[in-house]
């Protein structure tokens, strides 16, 4: 089996993009990554931003469209995905909905996706803890998107920390949604009591089951990359992005 490549959701170095782009996109490529997740930075051009990707050897993964406009302005993402040449977008819900809001936010979902899906556009809904802790019914959150929007519209971006702070078993999600999860999101929990300063951690450097979860996503077909990406830190970003990429090159994952 051809190893899953690894990328990095460059909101992981957004205080290093914000000072310098350029650089912090080489500096990304030097660790090793074969690509980032996420739209134009602020400060450059696409042109220029795909620029650079070309001359480090870096390519965009996917990018991001809110629900508004895949529902009501789907040319704006149809267009946002030509320019960068992509056909996949994430996007997630807040946590702050209401059981009929989840259920209202669904159906709209629903319709915005199938617009997507007959302009040639992948959605890919991301999680957070939330989604798990919060039920529609007898089934969290997460649980009734999915059963509630064709797999032909939607696949899962699932985000192996925020499982786990929800309370579920990441490895069981990854199984639980085989062949529907394209891009999953990897990224650790700090240990007590690490966690109260800072609960996350670079991916090997906490308290996730990385055997399991590379098990459960490697047995199972369509997992295209592996996203690396943390939320905070302790130290520099790009130290902890090099720090995760070591990690998963020691696990032969690169």
């Amino acid at each position: 089996m051809a190893k899953i490549p690894v990328g990095l959701q460059i909101y992981t170095v957004r205080e290093q993009m914000a000072e310098d782009p350029v650089a912090t996109l080489k500096a990304v490529a030097d660790i090793g990554y074969a690509g980032v997740e996420g739209g134009t930075p602020s400060g450059m051009t696409t042109d220029d931003f795909l620029a650079v990707l070309s001359d480090t050897g870096m390519q965009v993964i996917g990018g991001g469209a809110s629900a508004a406009d895949l529902q009501n302005d789907i040319q704006k993402v149809v267009d946002n995905c030509g320019a960068l040449g992509i056909n996949t977008v994430m996007m997630g819900f807040g946590g702050n909905l209401s059981e009929s809001e989840w259920r209202t936010s669904v159906a709209g979902l629903a319709k915005g996706c199938a617009n997507a899906a007959a302009n040639g556009i992948r959605v890919l809904y991301h999680n957070h803890a939330h989604e798990l802790e919060q039920k529609v019914g007898d089934e969290a959150c997460l649980d009734y998107l999915l059963s509630n929007i064709p797999a032909s519209d939607i696949g899962a971006e699932l985000d192996v920390y925020w499982v786990k702070t929800g309370g579920e078993d990441p490895g069981e999600y990854i199984r639980k949604y085989a062949g529907r999860t394209p891009f999953l999101h990897i990224k650790d929990r700090a240990p007590s009591p690490a966690d109260e300063e800072c609960p996350f951690a670079e991916v090997g450097h906490g308290i996730l089951d990385w055997d399991d979860i590379f098990t459960s996503a490697e047995a199972q077909p369509g997992v295209e990359w592996y996203i690396v990406e943390q939320d905070r830190w302790t130290r520099p970003p790009i130290e902890s992005a090099r720090l995760s990429f070591e990690f998963l090159a020691a696990q032969g994952k690169v």
